[in-house]
């Protein structure tokens, strides 16, 4: 019996691993350009989508800047969702802070020689 409880209580510890939310936090990129990837807890693909979206937004208020999306994506990761988004943080009335036009990026990319 007693070596059962252990087992539960090893299986319920490695499972909680994979509940915790997380975030890589703002990566620079390049001028004014960075990236945020988060996982929400319990693998949530919209929660995921919301935490880095809020946390990008953040970021650029800090700097005292507006957020400018330029892509968003679903990172195939078991199932999990984790969501990657890349944005500008630029200063209002920056003439490149305009509605943008969000592009899919391909899962594959084929070369030709």
């Amino acid at each position: 019996m007693r070596v059962l409880n252990l087992v539960v209580v090893a299986v319920a510890l490695l499972t909680g691993c994979g509940t915790v939310a997380r975030s890589t936090g703002a990566m620079q990129l390049g001028p004014d350009t960075y990236r945020i990837a988060s996982r929400a807890s319990m693998g949530s693909v919209g929660e995921s989508q919301r935490m880095a979206l809020a946390e990008a937004q953040t970021y650029c208020k800090g700097l005292g800047k507006e957020l400018l999306v330029t892509s968003t994506r679903v990172l195939q990761d078991i199932g999990t969702g984790p969501f990657e988004v890349t944005f500008r943080c630029l200063s209002p009335g920056d003439a490149e802070l305009k509605r943008p036009n969000l592009q899919s990026v391909p899962s594959t990319v084929i070369l030709v020689n």
